[in-house]
């Protein structure tokens, strides 16, 4: 995989920069911004593609959510702020395959 891992194996290099990007601003992004404001905070941000298998995984664990299903914006959870926080059990993640 060309994608350095995080902490657990469906980790990439932009899983951690998406959940504290929607963790900072409190609102719901698509993921055109959230690319978009990466670009501008990181020395070397993850590519668009990146970036989209990390919402896929986000998603598919309830780290992020849709506020809107007819919208594709993004905005994280009370479970991706515990998760940031440490304070979640990866076994608690459902969608993991592990």
């Amino acid at each position: 995989m060309s994608d350095v891992p995080g902490n657990v194996d469906w980790e990439n290099s932009a899983t951690r920069p998406v959940l504290n990007l929607l963790d900072e601003s409190n609102v719901a992004i698509s993921p055109g911004g959230i690319t978009l404001n990466l670009e501008q905070q990181m020395q070397r941000p993850p590519s668009r593609s990146t970036v989209t298998r990390a919402i896929e995984q986000l998603l598919k664990r309830e780290l992020i959510e849709k506020p809107d299903e007819s919208k594709t914006y993004y905005r994280i959870t009370e479970k991706g702020r515990q998760y940031l926080a440490g304070d979640l059990d990866i076994g608690e993640l459902e969608g993991d395959e592990k």
